[in-house]
């Protein structure tokens, strides 16, 4: 692994990512983002201004002979492609979009791969796939049915990747199915945490929609960063397990957690004397239960495990924040 390009570079996990890979000994790091002026939004780190390995692009997906021009002139050794419309609430409001960019961008980012000779290729897959599964933990052999327009984008993307694998055209592909993935710099109205967080530095009381008894499994942005480096790993180690088995993996904490208890540990942790305020479940489709991951396959091929537990990352949280 000596030149990486990561697509969607400037996202949550993608600017975390970027941190970490800048610790490896790399030769170059190549950021892919379709918003504008997106070494600006990396300025304030002065680590990232200075580092010469370091190279900025501005390209979407969904654009083919961009996505194209950029891999033939990096020539990387290796991909991670993290680009992804991942709003469940806008993909079954525009399900087209959701579709072209998560489906038919990953399938871009491969044939670019193909083309440039990329030999390690990472997909941030979602339990999204899963769907409403009542057998837990979540194993990948679970069956996948998708309850939302992103959840089969997902589904969708993922076995484009497998394809690209067994038919030779990448080397080494893995896709991850990460769960709930929480960490500071997530502003999404999507993540729970984040919106907990929010609510809390200004005083007022975390918003629960329904009964909170629903779990998720929350895993910390560090430990996913750090599968995708592991994963990497594994690809370049020929005696590794990856190379003859189905390269999909849970990425999680392996345990799950209702949004009750989340909004109590932020509370205690905040210091306010609070109590959580519940209003009307939101019925929209595409709402699952209870869901948390087996990680046993990534533990024994990845060498994988969370090393974060959740009050120590419920904590940086709220020490981060505004009081």
């Amino acid at each position: 692994m000596d030149r990486v390009i990561i697509t969607g570079g400037n996202g949550f996990i993608g600017k975390h990512l970027v941190e970490k890979f800048l610790t490896c000994k790399l030769l170059s790091l190549a950021v892919i983002s379709n918003l504008h002026n997106i070494k600006d939004n990396f300025l304030s780190n002065k680590r990232f201004v200075e580092d010469s390995r370091l190279r900025f692009y501005t390209a979407d997906i969904r654009d083919e002979k961009a996505i194209k021009d950029i891999f033939v002139n990096e020539k990387a050794d290796t991909c991670i492609h993290l680009a992804a419309k991942i709003s469940v609430a806008d993909s079954i409001r525009n399900p087209d979009e959701t579709m072209e960019t998560n489906v038919k961008g990953t399938e871009n980012v491969l044939e670019a791969s193909y083309i440039s000779k990329v030999k390690n290729f990472v997909f941030a897959s979602s339990a999204a796939i899963y769907g409403d599964v009542r057998e837990l933990p979540i194993s990948e052999e679970s069956e996948l049915k998708p309850l939302s327009p992103y959840g089969t984008s997902k589904m969708l993307a993922e076995q484009i990747v497998l394809n690209y694998n067994r038919l030779k055209k990448i080397q080494n592909t893995a896709s991850l199915r990460i769960f709930n993935v929480y960490g500071n710099g997530n502003d999404s109205q999507n993540d729970v945490i984040s919106r907990f967080a929010q609510r809390l530095s200004d005083g007022l009381s975390p918003i629960i929609y329904g009964d909170g008894n629903h779990t998720r499994d929350f895993v910390s942005v560090d430990d996913v960063t750090d599968s995708m480096l592991l994963s990497v790993k594994a690809m370049e180690n020929e005696e590794n397990d990856i190379h003859s088995s189905t390269p999909v993996f849970n990425i999680g904490s392996g345990n799950g957690t209702s949004i009750n208890d989340i909004a109590k540990k932020m509370i205690a942790l905040s210091g306010l004397e609070l109590e959580p305020i519940y209003k009307k479940g939101n019925q929209e489709s595409g709402v699952i239960l209870h869901s948390y991951a087996d990680i046993t396959r990534a533990k024994n091929i990845l060498q994988f495990t969370a090393k974060k537990n959740l009050e120590q990352g419920l904590a940086e949280i709220i020490n981060h924040a505004n009081f």
